[in-house]
């Protein structure tokens, strides 16, 4: 793990009850419009949502009938999020690249998800990170990765994405990516310089 992956964990940790409140201010629904509808056409399974920080998209899963093993390296956002939690979701502490302290079961993930992830990822961690995503995908499962695009925060720092790096690196690991929106979407919390492309990557 980078000083910078670090320090942005620092800072979501030091910072939590702001991060909290701000990011249940916002609901799921409205957040996850790109793919909320295949979501309705499938089934059922174990979701894994990494950088869950609120809770809100756990939740929101699990309220579905999702079992969420929600992954959150900000202890002190974790131990928030972890004591307004749904009952069919499950908190631990790991981290991208290596994902290293998930449960022993489930093995792979039918849903698999980062929501406003993928930025805090220096570029070099973010081969080893989808080869590990992929692994960790079942031969039916759908992974959403939303990319932010907008300035840089010095106090948890992002570094700039693209769909096609994305879609090369999935390809690398026998997956295909698909953007959802190719005209970015507006900022659900209202930020005029900060848009959203969400990317949907399934096998084959």
């Amino acid at each position: 793990m980078t000083s910078s992956t670090k320090n942005t964990i620092k800072h979501y940790s030091e910072k939590a009850q702001h991060y909290f409140d701000l990011y249940n201010s916002v609901d799921a629904e409205s957040v996850h419009t790109d793919w909320k509808a295949s979501l309705q056409q499938a089934e059922v399974g174990f979701a894994l949502d990494v950088g869950a920080g609120s809770g809100r998209d756990a939740n929101w899963l699990a309220e579905k009938g999702w079992e969420v093993i929600a992954v959150e390296p900000a202890n002190e956002l974790r131990n928030l999020a972890q004591a307004n939690s749904h009952n069919s979701v499950t908190w631990c502490n790991a981290s991208l690249p290596a994902l290293t302290a998930l449960p022993q079961k489930p093995k792979t993930y039918d849903l698999i998800l980062l929501s406003a992830v993928w930025m805090h990822l220096p570029e070099s961690e973010r081969p080893p990170a989808l080869n590990r995503l992929a692994d960790l995908l079942s031969e039916n499962g759908i992974m959403y990765i939303s990319l932010r695009f907008g300035p840089n925060d010095e106090a948890r720092p992002m570094h700039p994405v693209s769909y096609e790096e994305l879609a090369t690196l999935a390809q690398s690991n026998g997956l295909t990516a698909r953007n959802l929106n190719p005209v970015p979407s507006q900022d659900g919390l209202k930020r005029d310089d900060v848009k959203w492309v969400t990317v949907e990557v399934v096998r084959g």
